[in-house]
């Protein structure tokens, strides 16, 4: 048995759970952005492949309590790194420090680097060789309280970065995130979905792939796939597996719109790459045309601010708020950056909580049952 982690964004930790309980994997931790499990290596292949919400998934190789330097170089030699790491693979080290003795991130990274390279190399005078044509290696110290983690990142780029992504504008949501919101909001596929404020077309993309079941890494390499001691067989046998559970003869009912109209061309190119060219209808439509035609079922959406406004942004907010009032029966959530939205609307109707897209703080509005 092996100790895995799937790190992610903050408030979706549940999220994660429930796609690692999924896979038949029992979940024996979660912290603040962390979540672990135990399983044999072919867990490797089938969280990567499936985790939607998900950021990277991490081998834990060793833990310890630590409070000085000595210490981490001492646990990170204890560690067979030539068994884990390819031969020339570049190595690089990242770092978190949370409430520990040991601040200094790149003291961190110098100290862990060289101890790698003295089992790699057998001393420490020897210049470890890396390929830079190779694949890259990450190893993550993640120390908190002094407890630390020394994670062997099997992902490569982040989960969330999706095959169909070609294009996107300023400030796009993450795609981990846009599955998120739409995975909370319980949309119930057999009933209508909308975002009239779609972007490059994220948020209704990644809820075509969940209502289609495609896994989301179905189509990207992993950094898991150089590792020596790794049986490429069980990669193969997720794929498989993914491929026999897509669902194919489902229709939903699904409208996305934008008044950009460059953003609709690129949202039009992203739907193609996402294997939707021939399921999903993009239009070029101001919000404000909505509010004469009655709404049923899920609205999740990313409204616009002010980077790519060409109208008043209290103006949109305002729409926003008598949609909201007109159907009373439609389940909200909004996310937006726009702070003064709680002065439009009522907020005895909403509940709202603080999250992050990338490093920008947001809010959730979802609207009370």
């Amino acid at each position: 048995m092996y100790n895995w982690v799937i790190t992610c964004i903050a408030w979706v930790e549940s999220l994660v759970k429930k796609e690692i309980e999924m896979a038949w994997y029992k979940v024996t931790e979660t912290e603040d952005r962390l979540v672990f499990w135990q399983w044999d290596d072919s867990a490797i292949a089938k969280l990567n492949l499936w985790s939607r919400c998900g950021n990277k998934v991490y081998l834990e190789l060793a833990k310890k309590r630590i409070t000085n330097f000595d210490m981490l170089f001492d646990l990170i030699k204890s560690i067979d790194w030539k068994h884990y790491v390819p031969e020339n693979n570049p190595i690089t080290v990242n770092a978190v420090s949370v409430k520990s003795g040991l601040e200094s991130i790149p003291s961190i990274q110098s100290v862990s680097k060289k101890a790698i390279v003295e089992i790699k190399t057998w001393s420490r005078n020897w210049i470890m060789k890396e390929e830079q044509k190779l694949t890259e290696i990450e190893i993550l110290v993640f120390i908190k309280d002094d407890f630390c983690r020394i994670l062997l990142d099997t992902s490569w780029n982040a989960l969330h970065k999706r095959w169909y992504r070609s294009e996107s504008w300023e400030a796009p949501i993450k795609e981990s995130l846009a599955a998120s919101l739409v995975l909370l909001s319980s949309w119930r596929f057999w009933e209508p979905l909308l975002d009239p404020f779609c972007w490059s077309g994220t948020i209704v993309i990644e809820a075509w792939l969940i209502a289609r079941n495609i896994a989301p890494g179905l189509n990207r390499s992993f950094t898991f796939e150089n590792f020596s001691w790794y049986n490429k067989k069980y990669l193969e046998q997720a794929k498989i597996e993914a491929q026999s559970k897509i669902i194919r003869d489902k229709q939903y009912t699904i409208t996305w719109s934008d008044i950009d109209e460059n953003m609709v061309e690129i949202a039009r190119r992203n739907v193609i790459k996402a294997w939707l060219k021939d399921t999903i209808k993009i239009e070029t439509k101001d919000v404000k045309e909505y509010l004469d035609v009655p709404l049923t079922g899920t609205i999740v959406s990313n409204p616009p601010y002010w980077i790519r406004l060409r109208v008043d942004l209290n103006d949109i907010y305002k729409t926003i708020s008598l949609l909201f009032l007109r159907n009373k029966t439609l389940n909200w959530w909004l996310i937006t950056s726009y702070f003064d939205f709680d002065k439009i609307i009522k907020m005895d109707d909403w509940k709202k909580r603080k999250l992050y897209n990338w490093n920008e703080m947001c809010y959730l509005y979802k609207k009370k049952v």
